[in-house]
């Protein structure tokens, strides 16, 4: 049996265990599209670049992975999704504040986000819960934003901006 003094150095472990947790959010818009029309498929840049993105994470432990009803950010996570064998989430490109209330509610996972130029820097925000102040313009397509949020005593939130594959 194990001693009183055991059974609470346990407990206390499991207790820590629970109460701290990390999420980290990968956030990209969607890689070179074909043409401006509006559902476009990814050009063979962007093709490339999807390839790139699923080099770049696919050590990472990426559990989940959310895309719009677009065919552009369905395109750039496939190829990380196929790798690991996940199925995105897929939202209705309007929906941001749905998407944002979903990521808010998962703990302890890593997780892709693709998305817009017009949405990803919205969901940062909602993220850090305060502007981070990015802009990605028509031709950026090599950012990649992480938010990691560590929950429990003491509970932090860190905002990095890296790239992944050709400028």
């Amino acid at each position: 049996m194990f001693s009183q003094a055991i059974r609470y150095t346990l407990l206390l472990a499991l207790i820590a265990m629970l109460s701290s947790c990390t999420t980290t959010f990968y956030l990209v818009r969607h890689a070179e599209k074909a043409n401006r029309t509006s559902d476009t498929p990814l050009s063979a840049a962007g093709h490339v670049r999807a390839e790139a993105l699923r080099d770049t994470l696919m050590n990472k432990n990426i559990e989940r992975i959310f895309v719009t009803d677009y065919l552009r950010t369905q395109q750039t996570a496939a190829p990380l999704a196929t790798q690991l064998g996940i199925t995105p989430t897929e939202i209705p490109g309007n929906q941001t504040a749905q998407l944002v209330q979903q990521l808010r509610a998962i703990k302890g996972k890593n997780v892709l986000v693709v998305g817009h130029s017009n949405t990803i820097p919205v969901i940062i925000d909602s993220l850090m819960r305060s502007p981070q102040n990015v802009k990605i313009t028509e031709t950026d397509f090599d950012n990649l934003f992480k938010v990691k949020i560590t929950k429990g005593n003491n509970a932090t939130r860190k905002f990095t901006r890296l790239t992944y594959g050709e400028p």
